[in-house]
């Protein structure tokens, strides 16, 4: 049975249904499409992406497992503890915030501007429930079962990559299969063909397209910047990508 792995998507609703018509197209039984995380932040439209991604899971008979990526890794740090405002801080939050509720991203952003430098002085504490009582349940819910890794026969599928001196998976931390870590990919020996996302390290073409950057036996598939959202089918490592769907940028 086949492994698609699906790129990195950051609220680029357009590229993401793209995508998911051409692999639904082609899906049988006993298939398995891994997302491989970073469904927020940067795109206008999260919430849309996450709406889609649930509707696609329902609507087909194979496997559909989502990672966790560095941004939703953030967010439910927020989500545990509202003094903790890296995700706002530092991944474009607000693109998120605002595609659920426009009243929330207001709020947040006056309560942001109030508290000054106590945000990163203090253990000083958002209003984010403005937020997260806007989330659905089955949003909340897909936050929280993201996975870390998934692998199968064909290949290890992460977010962010490997430690590569630790040579079992199973021994590989949280941080690193969602962050990876800066000698990744290209000190990986491993014999397992590894999937990742996260480095936005496409390799662009003399048209300026962007392909997945292949380095031994790891494959990156990060080129959402490009406004391309890219996937691979393996063993036979068809690449199936999206239209080029360029996201204009909200503000609040």
């Amino acid at each position: 049975m086949p492994t698609i792995g699906v790129g990195d998507i950051h609220g680029n609703l357009r590229a993401l249904e793209d995508l998911l018509m051409q692999i639904t197209g082609e899906l049988e039984e006993g298939d398995d499409v891994v997302f491989l995380g970073d469904y927020v932040d940067r795109g206008p439209d999260s919430k849309g992406c996450v709406d889609a991604i649930l509707g696609f899971r329902r609507s087909v008979t194979a496997n559909v497992t989502c990672l966790c990526g560095n941004h939703e890794d953030w967010l439910l740090r927020t989500l545990r503890d509202y003094r903790c405002h890296s995700w706002l801080l530092g991944m474009e939050a607000f693109d998120t915030i605002r595609s659920y509720s426009v009243d929330a991203a207001e709020a947040l952003r006056e309560a942001a501007s109030a508290a000054g430098l106590r945000l990163y002085l203090d253990e000083y504490a958002l209003p984010y429930e403005a937020f997260f009582d806007s989330v659905p349940k089955a949003h909340a819910e897909f936050f929280e079962n993201l996975q870390t890794q998934y692998q199968n026969a064909d290949c290890l599928c992460v977010h962010g990559g490997l430690d590569p001196r630790v040579p079992r998976v199973q021994d590989q931390s949280r941080h690193d299969l969602i962050w990876g870590m800066n000698d990744f990919p290209l000190q990986y020996r491993g014999e397992k063909t590894v999937v990742y996302g996260h480095w936005n390290n496409a390799e662009i073409d003399s048209s300026g397209w962007p392909h997945p950057k292949i380095i031994g036996r790891t494959i990156g598939l990060d080129t959402i910047e490009h406004g391309v959202l890219t996937a691979i089918r393996l063993p036979d490592r068809r690449v199936l990508q999206s239209a080029r769907c360029e996201t204009g940028r909200l503000g609040v």
